[in-house]
């Protein structure tokens, strides 16, 4: 049985974020046409049937051997709170017990919903309430698609956009982060166009150049964070096995296979990386990409860093605003509920040992 399938638990197998052919091979021993398949994983994914009595077109019998075998979700919601601005946060619990995150943030003419592909995360950003957790385990496919379905589901809004900018780090599961997207902008699953799927890395240079040489269809964002490879160095661990000036030719890479354009994500952490001298650094480090850039001023997590002032924030992009790419000044969201990656999840803290890259975790060896 497929790997994503959750067999280490007493619970009945998720059907959610299993592919067409796996569940042609888990439905091979009740004798069905193999248009069967077909049929239930639109059911799950597309129309996100929540029984099997939904799904009208499928045989009795067969709905009844479903019932009995296989079920529709993993994720139990654990907590969930509401921002004055629209703002939600989901904690979800896994059947293993551990807890992920997922924000979804209304807007005018879109709906995002931010989710998470691993439980805690192993970089150690300094400034991330998540990187300090640590890492406890990679997320499946079905994990990470569900966490979109509930959303919808929850919130009865169509979803538009997904940024995997949640817990963890995308491509330190990229296998699975991959096939998660495949299934969410699947016209059959899901159906949000692959543009408007992000993944985010800290910067994981081989990954990135894996992603622009299998053409994947996926948008890609880089959390930049600092101009230099000193202050990137003293901000996020990443830096030391993967140096600023080899992110940056991975991103020169990327954006000539693909002829996309990539997004810079750039925190605002006040006295550490908002000066002017280092909007300055920051224009010139990406005048030559064809390239986006975010600014966003840090949302408290309570780990010792702090937004700047709105003057100082003003400042920093007054500098980059001349740029030869776009600028967007990002407005914070879900302030009042703790909206910013792992806040909620800390007030159920793991028990289990969390690993950390700081000495490097094997999985970031590629």
């Amino acid at each position: 049985m497929p790997d994503k399938i959750l067999t280490d638990t007493p619970h009945k197998p998720a059907l959610t974020g299993c592919s067409l052919a796996e569940m042609e091979a888990l439905f091979a021993p009740f004798a069905q046409p193999p248009y069967r398949a077909r049929q239930v994983y639109k059911w799950v994914h597309h129309h996100q049937a929540q029984s099997f009595e939904e799904m009208s077109n499928i045989p009795k019998t067969f709905r009844r051997e479903l019932e009995d075998h296989f079920s529709l979700a993993s994720l139990t919601l654990a907590a969930k709170e509401v921002s004055s601005d629209g703002t939600q946060k989901y904690l979800w619990q896994l059947r293993d017990g551990k807890r992920i995150e997922s924000v979804f943030i209304p807007e005018e003419t879109r709906t995002t919903v931010c989710i998470s592909s691993q439980v805690g995360c192993a970089m150690a950003c300094e400034f991330c309430a998540t990187g300090q957790m640590g890492f406890l385990k990679n997320l499946t496919p079905g994990e990470i698609v569900e966490q979109v379905i509930r959303l919808q589901q929850n919130t009865g809004r169509d979803i538009t956009n997904v940024v995997l900018m949640g817990m963890g780090e995308p491509f330190l599961n990229y296998p699975r982060v991959i096939e998660a997207g495949k299934i969410l902008c699947d016209p059959e699953g899901l159906a949000i166009a692959a543009k408007k799927i992000t993944i985010s890395t800290v910067g994981v240079i081989p990954r990135i150049y894996q992603f622009a040489d299998e053409g994947q269809p996926f948008s890609l964002a880089i959390s930049l964070h600092a101009p230099t490879q000193e202050l990137r160095r003293q901000i996020m661990p990443v830096a030391e096995p993967f140096p600023l000036d080899e992110l940056m030719k991975s991103a020169r890479y990327y954006t000539h296979k693909s002829r996309k354009r990539i997004t810079f994500e750039y925190v605002l952490l006040e006295g550490v990386n908002d000066s002017p001298a280092e909007a300055r650094a920051l224009k010139k480090l990406l005048s030559q990409l064809r390239c986006k850039l975010n600014l966003i001023p840090y949302n408290d997590t309570g780990v010792g860093f702090r937004a700047p002032s709105e003057e100082r924030i003003l400042k920093f992009a007054a500098e980059v605003e001349s740029a030869s790419f776009a600028v967007m000044l990002r407005k914070n969201r879900g302030n009042d509920i703790a909206a910013a990656c792992g806040q909620l999840y800390v007030k159920a803290k793991e028990r289990e040992k969390p690993r950390f890259m700081k000495p490097l975790h094997p999985e970031i060896q590629l």
